[in-house]
């Protein structure tokens, strides 16, 4: 009798302490729409980095002006930075990193102010969110 109260206690506190794990910040989906200048960006990236310390980063691919990202991937519950960008090849060739082979070169087609200078804010919350992104030069 004695063992079995002793397994019954076993059980409850690996439930209780099961229960109670911590499994992380909560998180958001987020899609919508990426637009510049009118034109669906078409092969860029998207990326929504968290005001928070503690946040998780998120980032998509853009494929013909749409994005998606499902909660279990998702960016944190909270504000975020969003960063866009677009690379279009220009049809050259040029000295890459490992010199003296050549890499197609590529230009950024979003301005700064929406990538590496980035003014975009957007607050994620739990369940579906949707941000439409209407970039202008």
């Amino acid at each position: 009798m004695n063992r079995l109260c002793c397994m019954c206690a076993l059980m409850v506190a690996v439930l209780v302490g099961i229960a109670g794990c911590d499994s992380g910040p909560r998180r958001g989906s987020v899609q919508g729409t990426v637009t510049f200048d009118g034109t669906p960006v078409d092969g860029g990236r998207i990326m929504f980095i968290a005001a928070d310390p503690k946040g998780v980063h998120a980032h998509a691919d853009i494929n013909q002006g749409k994005y998606s990202i499902d909660a279990a991937k998702g960016p944190s519950v909270g504000k975020h930075r969003v960063e866009i960008l677009w690379y279009k090849l220009t049809g050259k060739k040029v000295v890459g990193s490992d010199p003296p082979n050549l890499v197609d070169e590529k230009i950024q087609l979003i301005p700064e102010q929406y990538n590496g200078k980035s003014t975009l804010t957007q607050e994620v919350t739990s369940g579906v969110n949707t941000f439409n992104f209407d970039l202008k030069k």
